[in-house]
């Protein structure tokens, strides 16, 4: 496995690029931060493939779920302490809480260019009417992460590289070899 290309993460960029995708999203059931992070994922994976960079220069980790920016935790609780966002925590399923962010201003578009823009609104129409359940599994078919195990940095090198569909067999060949 080739070394993670290393960007530098921008953290305004990844908080205008937030709020811009729960903007878009407000009238989305089936948005919440699981979906949130995905759309973040798959916006900076197509900007990198077009322009060779993504566009929050953010690490995204390998975690069960699919794809997951690195310390996500900070910064969801900055833009919570700066009155940026709001977190509504809502029990959908028995026994499973999830939360959404509720923007509580408008995104600068003008830390966004035309182009980032153009990406996220890709990913909105893309995975619309797609709970975050349906991008987990689409995401569990790319070889970024198939290739990486929990906690590890997931290449932007390999986004948007899928494999053939592994059998039963192959799965538990491959499990057994680790």
């Amino acid at each position: 496995m080739t070394s993670q290309e290393h960007f530098e993460q921008d953290r305004s960029k990844l908080i205008e690029a937030t709020i811009y995708l729960s903007e878009l999203s407000l009238d989305d059931p089936n948005f919440a931060v699981a979906k949130l992070v995905k759309l973040l994922y798959y916006a900076d994976c197509e900007s990198y493939m077009q322009s060779g960079a993504p566009i929050t220069g953010t690490t995204y980790l390998h975690f069960p779920h699919g794809p997951h920016p690195e310390n996500w935790y900070q910064v969801r609780e900055q833009m919570e302490q700066n009155g940026d966002v709001e977190i509504l925590y809502e029990t959908t399923v028995p026994g499973y809480r999830e939360y959404r962010i509720i923007p509580r201003r408008a995104a600068d578009l003008e830390c966004l260019s035309p182009t980032d823009r153009e990406s996220l609104e890709a990913q909105v129409k893309r995975f619309a009417g797609i709970n975050a359940a349906g991008i987990e599994q689409y995401s569990h078919q790319e070889v970024g992460w198939l290739s990486t195990e929990d906690g590890q940095p997931i290449p932007y090198a390999l986004a948007g590289v899928f494999s053939a569909p592994m059998s039963a067999q192959d799965i538990r060949a491959r499990r057994a070899a680790r």
